[in-house]
């Protein structure tokens, strides 16, 4: 595949003929049948020899067909399917969808027909989902899918792009919580990818959130590409990926590299176009419920309502936890309420149990909240358990109800939250789902999805102001690391500080370097950085005969530095990801670096300024202790440091650690720069 983006598959959202290759009465080509005939789909089977199958008429073969199907539907094996193929392509036909040559064809047979799919599917262009994959479906049209798609299925502006059939199984199994405007199956991502999906949803009128499962990203550039069609269009997407590798971490010569790893990289590309990440599926999914609503939150001023007081606290410290805590009500607003009912001071959240009949005081409450203008959310939780009956039912349904009639009334995000993690009814989801609110479940989980999506914005890496390359020819070399001196040298001249240093062959040069200096001192043997692991950093030479010694101690040429004590260490630093390419990051430095990496934040490079502040004050430890000044005196290093691997591709890793911040300025103790092969 090229890093063109191909995004041809409108038909397949609007089916309504199709063929089915292997049509039979069982197996996959039935279900084929079924689902591309459910909703007023016309099909025809291709078989050699029958007439009818799965209720559908049969042609002998692909020529016979009476009309221009949408898609071509192949459900056959290794040795039979390569044929097939060439007589549907030959007969100009180019859309898809291949279900099968997964670990049912295995060996050399089946090893064989994927290669050979693959070829013919790439010569001709041709629109595939698949192979290996369970298909696309779309609710309310026929679906080319060969699991069930169960009912409650229902249209919505949600798109889920999967690269696992089971994920995409539980999807359809949802019933109505979600509405989806399709769920596919990439399987083998043979001649389209998810990269291709995204940016066909990113210009969909009918998609508000993109969700995607990937075991991998098959094209980064493309993928990089889609992700900014996403943020063009304003559209969020919620990424969960799976198959996290630390073999770039492991192998890597620097700090930042054993940081950063493959999976922080990805981690920055996400980051830089606003994409939301998430770690579990049910994360994953409440996500896009949330993003998916015909109305997101607008703000973070929230509004609880619950008929419990243990789960209003719960939830209150779900929101606080989520970067959402609830904000105490408008005066007003509690003033309206003590008027109307006896709470006799209400606050937020507001526990409304035995204060009043459900059926009255929730649809009042719900109403009075949504419609304040000092309200941007309002969230109920009250569990709407599938398996409640009577009174608790009718409860659940009720609530509903009113917020979805507060939500038509008002411009405020409404939300069903349950404390429970049982499915909903689907009475209430339906209800919900009249006033485009959704019900969530988890009342963790469906807090961290209304807070992301609160606080979530379009975003698209910053540009770099364009200057001319600068000229480093301490570059000039084989592959491997530059001594300390090499890098800082580069570095500065891109505009970081070093401590005052020289460089000395012996004892005797050292001692002259101290005096010159004319401070305590730091002795360091003259090679690459960390050197301390090593013995090769001596502290505290106070005056130069103790420099000297240093020298004579460590043996060979050395690095006579001034001595710089006090400051907050900060690592700075940058890998050159094979797929993404260079990526900055920053984080807590000194010998306490790799221990707390899991603090630390990256980014793709170069970077501008504003991205980079934003990244360093996303670095907790680093936010509390650094003052404004100083973050702008990390974010400018890391400025540089992507310069820096910009202007020259052979800058594989680059480590400053640390950069010693105090007193408003950065001096760079330690540096260090890997260079790459010769191209």
């Amino acid at each position: 595949m090229t890093d063109a983006l191909r995004t041809d598959f409108a038909p397949l959202l609007d089916v309504r003929r199709a063929a089915v290759v292997g049509a039979s009465d069982r197996g996959l080509g039935y279900t084929l049948i079924e689902n591309l005939t459910a909703h007023g789909g016309e099909v025809v089977g291709v078989h050699p020899t029958r007439e009818t199958a799965g209720g559908a008429p049969c042609v002998a073969s692909i020529a016979d067909l009476p009309w221009r199907p949408d898609v071509v539907a192949i459900g056959l094996g290794a040795r039979t399917i390569v044929p097939a193929l060439e007589e549907a392509i030959a007969a100009g036909h180019r859309a898809f969808v291949i279900p099968g040559l997964g670990a049912e064809a295995a060996g050399e047979e089946g090893d064989q027909a994927r290669e050979r799919v693959r070829e013919l599917l790439v010569a001709a262009d041709a629109v595939c989902v698949g192979i290996n994959c369970m298909g696309f479906a779309v609710p309310e049209r026929p679906s080319g899918w060969i699991g069930t798609v169960c009912p409650g299925f229902r249209p919505g502006a949600v798109a889920a792009i999967v690269g696992s059939g089971s994920i995409g199984e539980a999807v359809l199994a949802l019933g109505p919580r979600v509405g989806f405007r399709s769920v596919v199956s990439i399987g083998a991502e043979t001649s389209r990818d998810a990269s291709d999906w995204l940016a066909f949803h990113a210009a969909d009128e009918g998609t508000r959130a993109i969700g995607l499962f990937l075991e991998a990203v098959r094209r980064p550039a493309a993928f990089r590409a889609a992700l900014e069609r996403a943020a063009e269009a304003e559209k969020p997407v919620v990424v969960m990926k799976v198959g996290r590798s630390e073999v770039a971490a492991r192998n890597a010569m620097a700090h930042t590299g054993a940081i950063v790893g493959s999976d922080r990289a990805f981690d920055a590309l996400c980051r830089s176009y606003g994409a939301i990440r998430v770690d579990d599926y049910g994360d994953w999914l409440e996500q896009l419920e949330v993003l998916g609503a015909s109305r997101r939150p607008q703000g973070t001023r929230t509004v609880l309502l619950t008929n419990s007081g243990g789960e209003a606290e719960l939830v209150a410290d779900l929101a606080d936890a989520a970067g959402m805590p609830l904000t105490p009500l408008p005066e007003s607003l509690a003033r309206d309420i003590d008027a109307t009912f006896p709470f006799h001071g209400v606050h937020n959240p507001i526990d409304y149990w035995a204060f009043a009949e459900p059926e009255v005081i929730v649809p009042d409450l719900t109403m009075r909240c949504a419609t304040h203008p000092e309200v941007d959310n309002v969230i109920i939780n009250i569990d709407q358990s599938w398996r409640f009956l009577n009174g608790e039912r009718d409860n659940a349904v009720d609530a509903c109800r009113a917020m979805a009639d507060a939500a038509l009334a008002s411009d405020a995000f409404c939300a069903v939250l349950s404390t429970a993690v049982s499915d909903p009814a689907d009475d209430c989801v339906l209800e919900a789902a009249r006033g485009g609110v959704p019900v969530l479940i988890g009342a963790g989980l469906g807090m961290r999805a209304i807070a992301r999506a609160a606080q979530w914005a379009p975003r698209r890496p910053e540009s770099p102001p364009a200057v001319a390359p600068l000229d480093a020819p301490e570059l000039d070399r084989d592959a491997g690391h530059l001594a300390e001196a090499d890098a800082k040298a580069v570095l500065v001249r891109y505009g970081l500080r070093a401590p005052r240093e020289i460089r000395a062959a012996g004892p005797d040069e050292a001692r002259a370097a101290a005096a010159e200096i004319a401070a305590t001192v730091v002795v360091k043997a003259d090679g690459p950085a960390h050197k301390e692991k090593h013995g090769g950093v001596i502290l505290g030479c106070t005056d130069p005969d103790r420099a000297a010694a240093a020298a004579e101690r460590i043996g060979g040429p050395v690095l006579v530095c001034e001595e710089i004590r006090g400051g907050a260490e900060v690592l700075c630093g940058l890998v050159r990801d094979p797929q993404f390419g260079p990526v900055v990051v920053v984080g807590v430095g000194g010998s306490w670096a790799e221990a707390v990496g899991d603090t630390a934040r990256a980014a793709l490079a170069p970077i501008g300024p504003g991205d980079a502040e934003r990244l360093v004050r996303d670095v907790g430890p680093l936010a509390h202790r650094l003052s404004d000044d100083e973050i702008r005196v990390v974010a400018d290093a890391l400025v540089a440091i992507g310069r820096a691997a910009h202007d020259h591709p052979r800058i594989s890793e680059v480590d400053v650690n640390p950069l010693v911040v105090k007193d408003g300025e950065g001096v760079a103790l330690d540096a260090l720069i890997v260079l790459s092969e010769r191209s």
